[in-house]
């Protein structure tokens, strides 16, 4: 962690504008085990986080503005401005209004403090971090990108569209999974740009959190300030913790393994490298390993691509449908 914007937040983890213990954001790309991460909070005896509320991508469309020719710009605080009213009133009143309805969610649990997750919310980071940021503390979870688009891929398959936040990428790259993984691009830079500027955000790795499920969780709580929960991991996994919106996938398992770690191995190697190159840079940023670029077949016919292409989609369909044996 590094330094950053630290007004409303002090080490004794108190918000000075409130006098109680600052909200948490969970952020991280789709399908980069957020739901996960918020059921593990959520199950803790002081935080509450209820399923995804969408207030903060809100927040964040509230504040949205455009620039046209000569630099003139547009939006609600320039707009309010003209009308005397101050930008730093104007976010905090939205502030109030936001983090209003998870203090309140938070004091029906009878919990202290809230904590807030909407997967969608990475694709808003400059936004929320103005509205947010030295009020609240940032936890950001990063997962493999190749894994995410893969991930991602299977979400669009499940429910049969696109979420706006998404639009623009398949707009501009008809290839599904290369569209997700330059979301995952944009999202993950986001993500590592705020932990690299904020004293008060944490970055923690899915992989981390699936091997070591209970270290990486401390280390967590240990960055919020609170102490650890017996039994905190059997009772997140032991309920639906308030089933909404979010990964269905969580829901359905009653524990934390990794069989969702590197299922971006079992691409066709030219998937594999093209999404490889276009990710390696971010993925060296987090930390991971850059996966090898194997370069096209000079001299390779187009008939040759697609048997090959083929072979490997059987290869693949081979594996899924091979029984598992017990050991």
């Amino acid at each position: 962690m590094t330094g950053g914007v630290t007004d409303g937040v002090t080490d004794g983890v108190t918000d000075s504008a409130t006098g109680e213990a600052p909200g948490i954001v969970i952020l991280g790309a789709p399908r980069s085990g957020t739901t996960l991460l918020r059921r593990l909070l959520d199950a803790h005896a002081s935080i509450a986080c209820p399923p995804e509320t969408f207030l903060l991508g809100a927040a964040a469309r509230f504040l949205h503005e455009e620039t046209f020719a000569h630099g003139l710009r547009i939006g609600v605080l320039l707009g309010l401005g003209y009308a005397g009213f101050d930008q730093g009133e104007v976010l905090g009143r939205l502030r109030e209004f936001t983090f209003g309805f998870l203090r309140d969610h938070a004091r029906a649990q009878g919990k202290p403090r809230w904590a807030e997750k909407t997967a969608f919310n990475a694709f808003h980071v400059p936004a929320i971090r103005r509205l947010c940021q030295g009020h609240v503390r940032f936890v950001c979870i990063h997962r493999h990108g190749l894994d995410v688009a893969l991930s991602l891929e299977e979400l669009v398959q499940k429910t049969g569209g696109y979420v706006d936040e998404l639009h623009r990428y398949i707009r501009q790259y008809p290839e599904p999974l290369e569209a997700f993984a330059r979301a995952w691009i944009d999202s993950a830079g986001a993500l590592a740009q705020l932990v690299e500027d904020d004293e008060h955000a944490l970055a923690i790795r899915y992989e981390d959190l699936t091997r070591d499920p209970e270290g990486t969780l401390r280390g967590v709580l240990d960055f919020l300030g609170e102490p650890w929960d017996d039994g905190l991991i059997e009772r997140a996994l032991g309920g639906t913790g308030g089933v909404g919106f979010g990964d269905w996938k969580t829901y359905g398992r009653a524990t934390i393994d990794s069989s969702s770690v590197a299922r971006w191995r079992g691409l066709p190697l030219p998937v594999r490298s093209k999404l490889a190159a276009l990710c390696n840079p971010t993925l060296e940023r987090l930390g991971y390993e850059p996966v090898p670029v194997i370069e096209a077949r000079a001299g390779e016919s187009d008939e040759d691509a697609r048997r090959r292409y083929e072979l490997g989609l059987m290869l693949n369909r081979m594996k899924r449908g091979k029984p598992k044996t017990k050991s």
